[in-house]
């Protein structure tokens, strides 16, 4: 009985939708809040390191921070110079030994998923990880969820591989290990679950067969992160309210400055790459160098765009809460004006295009809160000064324009609106982010940050050939035809030399082999006796069918004929045991693929030409 349910869950585990990508999403998810913890340490590390103790600079605190005062660069001539070593240094990295981790990250997901087969090499995610610590702990204007979606894509990937999964099965699980390295590191689960389904098409398509594979590890990657830090929500944000139909028409002008400033951010973010970086002189590995000197000379002036900048939205666009207020200071109050928000807001885009464009390794999502939390604060005031009877609060339009630029830029309205959301932890201001996310995207549909979405699942490679799948899995085997007949059945006992007689004077391709109770034990073809041949010269009558054959892949009349041809594929054969559900080891006959191509035919002619409804 042990020998047979090992047998049954051996076929199970290496037939292709029998539950292995559910099974692996959960460890998948263990990694990634692994990899997240250690992600966010090392970058906390190298930040208190670089950025406090040689530039001097300390930003304002985000929601989990303690309470501290803000310092600014006491060496002027060190801010050029960190950003630039720490883009060579990352330059070094990434084109010795990992080119494709040059950039955001998420495009090579997105690339991946529709034109790799899921396939991700076992050393990018760590070249990826480093480089992406050393490039945003050094200033770099970047963000943390490309590097962290590419640690856990990388482990699914290598997972899978090392399962031996289906390539279908692949790109699943690196979906699963996206979504739980982002929602581990944004305290986001739902968030970076919804993302990693939604940022592969310019549209509104999702990838709906790795919503819960991605759920799954989303769940397990954020309850692990959460056993080392403290999950709590990186803005904190006053009791806000939304006051219904007179406030959407504000909160419409805010969606359309975010499409214009999303707009000025694509085109800076890679005009900069195509026309500056691209047709520069010099080798790839110095040009984040370049980029980073650069970035440090813009940050001369405003040390503001140095790294993430999170705790500078928090204090500048929101104000800080009472928890994080220092002797002196009030609560929630804005630390900038609206001139300084606006400019910060549009030389983030300048700045996060010197970063990745250039070829530095990060993401693009921390800039685009950045940019649409300045935006959103700078907005508010304006409209607040504008329309003083309406008692407007800044931190709303703030909070509402992270979201809302996000969206529009990534085409990715669901995902935003939920990860701003968790990350702030309040919904109060759902029905403004649905608005702006909405008319964001609707405004932005010419133009992406990520070039390798594709418009919708049509559009992908990867769903190449789905409509015969649809179409297979309409049909049971049960609807065609079971060959019964002419069965070339060999005893498990027979000898060797007979076996091969009985192969030579048959014209069959499958041989399915019975024990003494005539129970299917397994099948052979004729590829299976050539490799036998070539081994048992000197084994006489040692050799019998049962050790040539193999444990037998089988269908159910109940199963589809998409089940059937993928066992086949797998087998490499022409035919497959069919054997009843309820005695999983009767063999009732055989079905063949012509038979299976023949039903097929038939249901596209009855799908092109569909009877005429009966007359009343």
């Amino acid at each position: 009985m042990i020998v047979r349910l090992m047998d049954h869950l051996t076929t199970r585990w290496a037939t292709p939708g029998s539950g292995r990508v559910a099974v692996c999403s959960p460890l998948v998810g263990l990694v990634s809040g692994l990899g997240a913890v250690a992600f966010l340490v090392l970058l906390d590390l190298v930040i208190h390191g670089v950025l406090g103790e040689w530039l001097g600079l300390v930003p304002p605190p985000t929601g989990e921070a303690t309470p501290h005062p803000i310092s600014y660069p006491k060496t002027w001539w060190l801010v050029p110079l960190v950003p630039a070593i720490g883009g060579l240094i990352s330059g070094f990295l990434v084109f010795t030994w990992a080119p494709e981790a040059e950039g955001h990250g998420t495009d090579a997901l997105i690339r991946a998923f529709h034109r790799g087969g899921g396939q991700i090499r076992a050393r990018v995610p760590l070249i990826k990880g480093v480089a992406s610590v050393i490039t945003i702990g050094t200033g770099g204007s970047a963000g943390s969820e490309g590097p962290i979606a590419q640690v856990g894509a990388g482990f699914g990937s290598f997972l899978a591989r090392l399962l031996r999964l289906t390539p279908d099965e692949r790109r699943l699980l690196m979906l699963a290990g996206a979504a739980g390295g982002i929602g581990a590191i944004f305290r986001a689960p739902l968030g970076g679950a919804l993302f990693a389904c939604e940022v592969l098409y310019m549209t509104a398509a999702m990838e709906s067969a790795a919503l819960l594979p991605c759920l799954a590890s989303a769940i397990v990657a954020y309850s692990t992160f959460a056993l080392f830090i403290t999950p709590r929500p990186i803005f904190i944000v006053p009791a806000l309210e939304f006051h219904g139909l007179p406030e959407l028409p504000l909160f419409a002008l805010l969606g359309i400055a975010c499409a214009g400033v999303g707009w000025l951010y694509v085109r800076v973010f890679y005009g900069m790459r195509d026309h500056l970086f691209r047709p520069l002189p010099l080798p790839r590995h110095l040009k984040p160098a370049v980029g980073g000197l650069l970035l440090g000379l813009l940050a001369v002036a405003f040390p503001q765009l140095l790294t993430g900048g999170y705790g500078w939205v928090q204090w500048g666009a929101i104000g800080l809460p009472p928890s994080l207020t220092l002797p002196g200071q009030s609560a929630f109050e804005p630390g900038m004006g609206v001139a300084m928000l606006l400019s910060l807001a549009l030389l983030k885009t300048v700045a996060t295009g010197l970063t990745i464009s250039s070829g530095g390794s990060g993401g693009v999502f921390g800039p685009s809160i950045f940019i649409g939390g300045m935006l959103g604060g700078a907005v508010g005031q304006l409209l607040g000064a504008a329309l003083p009877g309406l008692d407007l609060n800044p931190a709303a339009f703030a909070l509402v324009g992270m979201g809302g630029f996000f969206a529009g830029v990534s085409k990715t309205p669901l995902s935003s609106i939920v990860m701003v959301c968790e990350m702030s932890g309040s919904y109060s201001l759902l029905v403004p982010l649905m608005l702006v996310c909405g008319l964001n995207v609707g405004l932005s549909r010419r133009w992406t940050i990520y070039e390798e979405q594709v418009a919708s699942p049509v559009d992908s490679p990867a769903h190449q050939g789905d409509f015969v799948v649809d179409v297979l899995e309409r049909l049971r085997v049960d609807q065609v035809r079971v060959r019964t007949e002419g069965l070339e059945v060999v005893p498990a006992a027979t000898p060797f030399s007979q076996v091969v007689r009985r192969v030579a004077r048959s014209t069959e391709t499958l041989f399915p082999v019975v024990n003494e109770e005539g129970l299917l034990t397994g099948i052979f073809s004729l590829r299976d006796v050539r490799l036998a041949l070539l081994g048992t010269a000197n084994l006489g009558e040692l050799v019998i069918a049962d050790d040539i054959a193999r444990p037998p892949l089988t269908v159910t009349p109940e199963d589809d004929l998409h089940t059937a041809l993928k066992r086949m594929t797998e087998l490499n054969v022409d035919e497959l045991p069919v054997v009843p559900a309820d005695g999983p080891t009767r063999l009732i006959g055989l079905l063949g693929r012509k038979d299976l191509v023949k039903a097929y035919s038939a249901q596209i002619e009855a799908l092109r030409s569909p009877s005429e409804p009966a007359a009343a």
